[in-house]
């Protein structure tokens, strides 16, 4: 009497003895064929999909793995996030926080213009999602490897104009009327974007090859590199400061006329980095 055939063997060296007994079984007993000739095909899937790197990648992002970039500075990282659904924003800063050297309390991250303020939350409830693009900066808006400013510069920012003083941000009125609130925030973000304006329409046609208005003489890689980053680190703390405006509950003018400001300096920002990143492929 035969002995009773497996019904299940994946491991790579049973395989032999599988289409051996996959052989008996059809020139003995037909009716064992279902048991034995379709976990053989499973295994064979399982082994094919195992050595397939193609298959593999394409397992793991159905199970949720995405990639996401955060930008410091002149510095990117690439960055695994296994499963974003279930992931804290805590383990990512604490990543960060690893492999910067700074101090956690430091590090802010912005995404689409929006700082994630709550840790606990998830990435995905962020929004966050495979090839999303995220900004580390520091705890007042710096960027962290960026050196502390002077207290004779503190209060200036120099500009591709040269050297333009900007003033101070104007205290939050206490005011128990709506209206004031928003005047005031329209103020502030007028006063956190429009002297950057001229630089960044020049940067632009200095950068971008797709520009229509591109002059005669073309700053070296170098210096626009700088540009880059010196209007990037403005309009992130400008980002920063509106983030940093108080709104009571239920002023919803108020809270759109702050989100209108983030959206406007997010798009100067879109552009002066979608100009930089047409420059790079170019390279230097």
């Amino acid at each position: 009497m035969e002995p009773p055939l497996p019904l299940y063997d994946l491991s790579l060296s049973s395989l032999p003895l599988a289409v051996n007994y996959t052989y008996i079984a059809l020139g003995s007993n037909p009716a064992d064929i279902p048991r034995i000739v379709i976990p053989l095909f499973l295994a064979k899937s399982l082994i094919v999909s195992f050595f397939n790197p193609f298959r593999r990648a394409k397992a793991e992002n159905a199970s949720g793995q995405i990639n996401i970039q955060v930008k410091w500075g002149r510095e990117r990282f690439n960055i695994p996030i296994p499963q974003p659904s279930i992931t804290p924003l805590s383990t990512l800063l604490h990543t960060l926080s690893s492999q910067t050297s700074l101090p956690l309390s430091s590090l802010k991250l912005i995404h689409k213009g929006a700082v994630l303020k709550d840790s606990s939350l998830t990435l995905s409830s962020y929004g966050i999602t495979d090839g999303s693009i995220l900004v580390l900066v520091g705890k007042d808006g710096d960027i962290p490897s960026a050196p502390t400013p002077s207290s004779s510069s503190s209060s200036k920012a120099s500009t591709a104009g040269g050297g333009q003083t900007i003033k101070k941000k104007p205290k939050q009125p206490d005011t128990q009327t709506e209206s004031v609130l928003v005047d005031w925030i329209r103020s502030l973000v007028s006063s956190l974007i429009d002297p950057y304006i001229p630089s960044i329409a020049t940067f632009v046609s200095q950068s971008s090859p797709k520009a229509t208005n591109r002059p005669a003489h073309i700053p070296p890689f170098e210096i626009l590199q700088k540009e880059h980053a010196k209007l990037s680190e403005m309009l992130l703390k400008a980002l920063l400061e509106l983030d940093g405006v108080q709104i009571p509950s239920g002023w919803n003018d108020a809270r759109q006329e702050r989100k209108n400001g983030v959206k406007k300096i997010q798009g100067e920002l879109n552009k002066v980095d979608e100009a930089w990143g047409e420059r790079k492929r170019i390279g230097a």
